[in-house]
């Protein structure tokens, strides 16, 4: 924080209060309180947009949340100081520390004190009631009762002080002041009777015991817990009581967490998960090398001071190459000693010692943190049974075990965002040297893939060699030599080496289907994608996508899709390299590009129902086509996967695949049609006739060079585009393939259109629906039956040009073509409009753009539409309706990159 800011306090522990500088600040305004609140409880620390709105509006929150919350933030801005809260991508953040909050200095005294003055500091800081005049319910539920309880629990421990110092008598009255407040807080009344019994006034704790169980009973319908019938017991007998069970000398007292990590960067998502938690048994996931550790020691120092009978720590060795996963019989006999368990009195055994264990830990408030577990089997019996104790366990596998049988929160740790990875770097090697050298810090960031491990590596190396630019680094990051530059020479802290134990925990088949996942185009793949590169059902796959994801070698990214990072797919690599012959690899590729083939070419055909289907190489054994129904199923798949099927066209390229590269391209192209990625089609369509001619056929020529014309008629480029046409029509006339001559014609037409030669696109048209006539080409009559309208209205040839578009219309129905379905209803909109009709126009546009915003929809064609709907508005005289169409359309066209835009921008200034 700038020192230009000055000082800045926040109450939260009772009225609040702020002060700048030493002066006060009225921050007056109800929800912005309610900000300024849920903020200051993590100074420092951002807090998700969505997080801000549950917490501040509950189910209500307003439509632009973010612009709002900014808007919210600036105002805090005005109040605190220009820099005192951030604002990123992600959330908002109170620039401030913990002691300048009192709620956030409490906590931390709190957990951390051990003697009766730094409690007594703790609970002075509460001044009434956390968030007493701030009206938000989430603050009220959640963040207040946690706040309360740490502040009774602190109260307690402050008292169990005086009691042990002989103050009984000073805190009686306290004591009475306190089960008033909470009678049903059997801790309390325990105190007050100890208090009173040790201050000579037994008849009174006798009376005090009688209360606290009436008041248990007429609330609860239950008696009073153990620890009371205890005290109770002692009284009759005239035993002196004490303040809860027997506790061990403070030598006894178990710390051994392992040092708090020096750089602690991110995870604020898991650790408030970790703190939220109200499982006695919390695990945190993740592959080796993404920080679970560190993770875990760090939140358990945080919370440490919250269990005053001790921390108990544990490395399990689960996945290590020079150890064998820990007994955990032997780990409790560790355990029972470090809980002052005298060796003699261990038993042998693990079930016994399992016993022993629970029956110490019975009355415990203890921290137990269990590193690197191998399985369920080796933390069950390290768990203490009931009792105030809490687990802490690591692990890469899942442990799914322990979520059946006990209360436990699952947590699982991702790998480090691009933004964080930099932070973290910072913090080891400084601000200035990454400022210094940004593009070699980025190229070093993404080398790293977010692994925390990596980035150690690679920040020690730096350290080590300080006159070594960042530059030198990040080039033996790149390539092959990846892991090379990663390694450490020692087996517990190399990235390889911490990869290969997960690698060689995994059966023969996973870790095979987990080498051969590398040839897939992109980082994630579906379990048919998998299926087809290993060559095994589909169902055999999942199994084994399982367990590759239980030991973290994957990771089920959305249902059915399955990734690896970069430097486990670099491991993979290697693996591959070293076990997989060259003919199998290249095997398992060939049958990914068919899976991907098969399925692009049904999803093209369910969204464009009654196109003809081409001849395509048979899928073979071992490929998996998966089964999809309908047509936004198909856009769906194509969403998800059109970067792979780019990426196998230029691989297939590369390697002279011609049989392939060809029918491929031809399955990709109706995604980027109705996308409107023409320069991608263009690239495609080039390879695809190169591929073509390479391989000597003609009818694939002829079609690449239509589709290109295509292509270069939606970019404006006509010239290019006829000369393609023209190319094409020659090659289709002497195959005598009357099919590929009207697809030209057609596509001829739409140029003539766009260059205002309404009659000659209706002559194509007209010539194109003869031949689709004459071969029974349902879908193309109807594509050419609305063209021929389309271009009848254009010359003002309304009757005719509805009588054809309704024509099609049917057509379009019948195949269930939605996409035919909503050019029609955009014809015959533009035919009524040009009548007059402006009511019946709009609810012919309505209709196709209900279908172009679908997710099957051609977004260029929507902008074209709401084109349309805005000089239709603007004919009703309605200029503010037609505003709207014209800033629909073009923020679509803007973000396509659409020379249409100047138009549309243009018809926008013209508006009144």
């Amino acid at each position: 924080m700038d020192e230009s800011e000055g000082d800045l306090t926040i109450g939260l522990l009772g009225p609040l209060t702020v002060q700048r500088d030493g002066a006060a600040v009225e921050v007056t305004a109800g929800r912005l309180r309610c900000l300024l609140a849920i903020l200051a409880l993590t100074p420092g620390r951002v807090v998700p947009y969505h997080r801000l709105g549950e917490a501040i509006w509950d189910d209500e929150a307003p439509g632009h949340l973010r612009r709002t919350l900014q808007t919210y933030a600036g105002r805090l801005r005005d109040l605190l100081g220009a820099d005192r809260v951030g604002g990123g991508p992600h959330g908002l953040v109170l620039h401030a520390c913990d002691e300048d909050v009192d709620a956030t200095r409490f906590e931390r005294l709190a957990r951390s004190a051990g003697d009766r003055a730094r409690l007594a500091e703790a609970l002075g800081l509460w001044r009434g009631e956390a968030f007493e005049d701030i009206d938000c319910h989430w603050l009220a539920a959640t963040a207040a009762p946690r706040l309360e309880a740490l502040r009774l629990e602190t109260l307690e421990r402050r008292i169990d002080l005086d009691l042990a110092e002989g103050r009984h008598g000073e805190i009686v009255a306290e004591l009475e002041y306190l089960v008033a407040a909470h009678p049903l807080r059997e801790t309390l009344w325990t105190r007050l009777i100890v208090a009173l019994d040790r201050s000579g006034r037994s008849a009174e704790a006798l009376d005090r015991y009688e209360t606290a169980r009436a008041g248990l009973v007429d609330a609860l319908g239950a008696d009073p817990g153990p620890e009371l019938r205890r005290l109770h017991a002692d009284l009759l007998a005239g035993r002196p009581p004490s303040a809860g069970p027997a506790r061990r000398p403070s030598a006894a007292v178990p710390r051994q967490l392992p040092a708090e990590p020096a750089v602690f960067i991110g995870r604020e998502d898991a650790l408030e998960l970790l703190s939220g938690s109200d499982r006695p048994v919390r695990v945190l996931t993740g592959t080796g090398g993404v920080g679970k550790s560190t993770t875990a020691i760090h939140w358990a120092h945080r919370v440490a001071g919250e269990y005053p009978d001790g921390q108990l720590h544990a490395e399990l060795h689960g996945f290590s190459p020079h150890a064998v996963p820990a007994d955990p019989g032997e780990v409790l006999g560790r355990f029972l000693q470090s809980l002052g368990v005298p060796p003699r009195e261990i038993p042998e055994g693990t079930e016994a010692r399992t016993g022993l264990f629970r029956t110490v830990t019975a009355d415990l408030r203890l921290l137990v943190v269990l590193d690197n577990a191998r399985d369920a089997a080796q933390v069950r019996p390290l768990i203490p049974g009931a009792g105030s104790a809490l687990t802490l366990i690591t692990s890469r596998n899942p442990l799914t075990g322990l979520l059946v049988e006990h209360r436990t929160a699952a947590i699982a740790l991702e790998t480090l965002s691009p933004g964080e990875s930099h932070r973290l770097l910072a913090a080891r090697l400084s601000t200035a040297a990454l400022d210094r050298e940004p593009e070699a810090a980025r190229a070093i960031v993404d080398a790293c893939a977010g692994l925390p491990l990596a980035l150690a590596v690679v920040s020690a190396r730096a350290e080590t060699a300080p006159a070594r630019p960042l530059a030198d680094l990040a080039r033996h990051l790149r390539g092959s030599g990846r892991l090379d530059a990663l390694d450490t020479g020692e087996p517990d802290t190399g990235v390889r080496a911490v990869l290969s134990w997960s690698y060689r925990s995994v059966g023969r088949q996973a870790a095979r289907l987990f080498r051969l996942l590398t040839l897939a185009p992109e980082s994630d793949a579906s379990v048919e994608a998998a299926a087809s590169l290993a060559g095994r059902p589909v169902a055999e796959t999942a199994r084994l996508l399982r367990e590759l994801t239980a030991a973290r070698l994957a990771s089920e990214r959305a249902p059915g899709r399955y990734d690896t990072h970069d430097l486990l797919r670099a491991y993979a690599v290697e693996q591959a390299e070293q076990t997989d012959p060259p003919k199998r690899r290249e095997a398992a590729l060939r049958r990914l590009v068919l899976h991907y083939m098969h399925t692009a070419h049904a999803a093209t055909l369910l969204l464009v129902p009654g196109r003809p289907p081409i001849d395509l190489p048979e899928p073979g054994p071992g490929v998996a086509v998966p089964a999809l129904a309908t047509s936004a199923e198909a856009q769906a798949w194509f969403d998800a996967e059109t970067t792979a099927l780019l990426a196998l066209v230029a691989e297939c390229d590369a390697r002279g695949w011609d049989d392939l590269v060809w029918p491929l391209a031809w399955t990709v192209t109706e995604t980027l049609h109705r996308r409107n990625r023409w320069r991608t089609w263009m690239e495609v369509e080039r390879l695809a006739l190169a591929a073509a001619e390479r391989a000597g056929n003609r009818r694939w020529q002829a079609t690449s060079l239509r589709k290109l014309g295509r292509v270069h008629g939606s970019l404006r480029e006509f010239d290019a585009a006829r000369a393609r046409f023209a190319q094409a029509l020659e090659v289709f006339a002497a195959l005598g393939d009357a099919h590929g001559e009207a697809a030209v014609l057609k596509n001829r037409g739409y140029i003539d259109y766009l260059q205002g030669r309404h009659r000659d696109a209706a002559a194509c048209n007209v010539a194109a629906l003869e031949r689709y006539e004459r071969l029974g080409d349902r879908s193309g009559q109807a594509d050419a039956l609305n063209n021929i309208g389309w271009s009848l209205a254009q010359v003002g040839e309304y009757d005719a040009a509805e009588r054809h578009c309704r024509d099609a219309l049917h057509l379009y129905g019948a195949l269930g073509n939605g996409d035919g379905l909503a050019v029609c209803w955009d014809s015959l909109g533009f035919v009524h409009a040009a009548r007059g009709d402006h009511a019946a126009a709009e609810d012919c546009y309505t209709r196709a753009l209900d279908f172009y915003e679908s997710p099957e929809g051609n977004r260029h064609r929507a902008a074209a539409t709401l084109v349309n709907m805005a000089e239709n508005r603007a004919a009703m005289d309605d200029p503010g309706a037609a505003r709207a169409h014209y800033r629909r359309a073009l923020e679509i066209l803007d973000r396509l990159g659409h020379q249409d835009a100047d138009e549309v921008r243009a018809a926008l200034q013209r508006l009144p």
